[in-house]
């Protein structure tokens, strides 16, 4: 038992160090493409825009976009009180969690280019059938087009923008999926450390008529994001799961959880909303497939053998430590140091003497809570908008509408008392 209890954190290491190398450097493109590829981009671009035109444009705008699938609900959200249709609004929430910017280089680092490469493929594909199957079912005019305003670069300086770029890469994008990626970590570790080898390759998920279905059963319900899948997916490899079905699972779990499917249901139906669910559960499925036939043919994916599977594409091992303590440095700053003084600060401050403090529930990610942010301050009169806490604002001028708690409820989030 003690020698399985070192090998938890011994196999948590060498994971998150193999992979950091990779992270930090997708993390860091993020940023930069965060600076020309926004989702006031895709809105601006998807506007009053609907047919099969729109639902390309949506998917090729989302797949490299680096949202979360708690992020991406309200962009999706903007684009519909911006005018854009059903089916483009279904294709950029179906593509956009699947993957990005960042989790492109994490899956290419511990998982092959095999893997690297289907998942945006699979993104694209579900993403353009699910929003043509979302569109021929509902020909619904698009809602009259609603503005709010908006947070820009402007013209600014080239250090600026620089510093725009760093802040969004390893400050909202990496708080958005610290919590994910470090949980997606754990368990690999519990799994490499635990499961004895080629344990589910004997057992009943060796059999793909199995494992696949397991496979979206678990996929399903959790929240997880497209890197923090990442080492879950190469810890059951390396117990004997096959590729097509570890290949599910990092596209069923951040495309489909229980937020994203009840703001489906809110924003576009039930109708549209078992079409998206019914396209990626598909999608999965047949790329899993198509996945284990090409790597029997051709061997795509590489041997993850249990103990302490090797990534695919390594650094030297001094690069992935300094990697590794940089990324463990960021996961301590935004899961403990900062909400420990932002509730400090928080509990000091009290509320100017003009302001009112809106607290809502159900905000995950610095995403939805610039959504409310930008939602308040769009309304008449609102003055100014500031951060009092991880779920609260404090507001000035007004008044704030009676509508208020209806506009919260419709990005997906709850106004309390």
């Amino acid at each position: 038992m003690t020698d399985l209890l070192r090998m938890v954190p011994q196999a948590f290491w060498e994971t998150a160090s193999k992979m950091a190398p990779w992270l930090l450097f997708g993390f860091l493109a993020a940023g930069l493409l965060s600076l020309f590829f926004t989702p006031e981009t895709v809105s601006r671009h998807l506007g009053r825009r609907a047919g099969w035109r729109a639902i390309a444009l949506a998917v090729l705008l989302g797949v490299p976009l680096p949202l979360c699938s708690c992020g991406v609900l309200p962009v999706a959200v903007g684009l519909r009180k911006g005018g854009a249709g059903k089916g483009a609004t279904a294709a950029f929430l179906i593509s956009t969690p699947q993957t990005g910017v960042d989790s492109f280089f994490a899956t290419y680092a511990l998982l092959g280019w095999a893997f690297a490469l289907i998942r945006p493929l699979v993104a694209l594909v579900t993403g353009v059938v699910g929003g043509l199957l979302v569109d021929r079912l509902d020909r619904e005019a698009p809602p009259p087009a609603v503005t709010a305003r908006s947070a820009a670069l402007g013209a600014a300086s080239f250090a600026g923008r620089a510093a725009a770029a760093l802040r969004y890469g390893f400050g909202t994008l990496f708080g958005n999926v610290a919590w994910a990626l470090l949980a997606g970590l754990a368990i690999s570790a519990l799994i490499l450390a635990f499961v004895p080898p080629s344990f589910f390759g004997e057992g009943a998920l060796g059999s793909d008529w199995v494992a696949f279905p397991v496979m979206l059963l678990v996929g399903m319900p959790m929240y997880v994001c497209s890197t923090g899948s990442i080492p879950v997916a190469l810890a059951l490899m390396a117990k004997g799961v096959s590729p097509g079905a570890a290949l599910v699972f990092l596209i069923v779990g951040p495309a489909l959880n229980g937020a994203s499917l009840t703001t489906l249901l809110r924003l576009l139906g039930r109708g549209c909303a078992a079409i998206h669910l019914a396209v990626v559960a598909a999608g999965a499925v047949a790329a899993g497939l198509a996945l284990n036939a090409l790597d029997a043919a051709w061997g795509v994916v590489p041997d993850f053998a249990a103990p302490g599977p090797a990534a695919a594409h390594g650094f030297a091992p001094a690069i992935q430590t300094a990697a590794a303590v940089a990324l463990f440095a960021l996961l301590a700053w935004h899961l403990a140091v900062r909400p420990l003084w932002g509730k400090f600060a928080a509990a000091k401050a009290s509320p100017p003497a003009a302001a009112r403090r809106v607290v809502v529930r159900g905000m995950r990610c610095d995403h939805c809570r610039g959504a409310v942010r930008d939602l308040l301050a769009a309304y008449p009169g609102v003055t100014a908008v500031r951060q009092a806490g991880p779920d609260a604002f404090d507001v000035e001028g007004g008044p704030l509408p009676g509508t208020l708690a209806r506009d919260i409820a419709a990005l997906g989030y709850t106004l309390a008392p």
